[in-house]
């Protein structure tokens, strides 16, 4: 048999249950306000990717240009290891001509691992020159219409020398870049 609530029941009971409801509510709120701030943050990625994607498809005309330009003058080779050979033949020719003395060349092993955009060669000397002469020269060897690089620069004041203008010692590394293979 049941027995009738009392009033001071009655009130704890109601607050019981206005508890539970405010305790569900306030969780459902912070679920609510939790996939909210996660939604906010996706919206701001993908606009701040809109916008990029926007400003590459402004530069499209641009880069297509540049593609162009790519498949036409870049140069090709049958072989890699000819491609190296004559890029060291050329590094020791050119330094040469400038009065410097070229030394210790090293052909380091070539890529493995092609890449979809370049096939690339690399050959590293040892420099000794006067110091005006070899930074003039090292200002000629890097231009995109050679397609070759400076990889690795290395200059010291070469303090042996005896002459009395300023001489150094370079290690140079020098890459050169060719079309991809196709058909591979």
């Amino acid at each position: 048999m049941a027995t009738k609530l009392t009033t001071r029941e009655k009130n704890l009971l109601l607050l019981c249950v206005t508890v539970l409801v405010l305790m569900a509510g306030m969780i459902a709120t912070k679920q609510f306000l939790d996939r909210r701030k996660a939604a906010l943050e996706k919206i701001v990625i993908l606009q701040r990717q809109k916008a990029e994607n926007d400003g590459w498809m402004k530069e499209q005309p641009f880069w297509e240009k540049r593609r162009t330009w790519l498949a036409a003058t870049m140069p090709s080779t049958e072989s890699l290891g000819r491609a190296q050979g004559q890029l060291l033949e050329d590094i020791q020719n050119q330094a040469l001509e400038w009065g410097i003395t070229a030394e210790q060349p090293t052909l380091p092993p070539l890529t493995t691992t092609p890449s979809p955009s370049y096939r690339e060669v690399t050959v590293s000397v040892r420099l000794r020159g006067d110091q005006s002469t070899v930074l003039n020269w090292l200002a000629t060897l890097q231009s995109p219409e050679k397609f070759q690089a400076v990889r690795e620069l290395q200059i010291e004041i070469d303090t042996r020398a005896r002459e009395k203008t300023p001489q150094v010692i370079c290690n140079l590394t020098l890459a050169r870049w060719f079309k991809p293979e196709t058909g591979v």
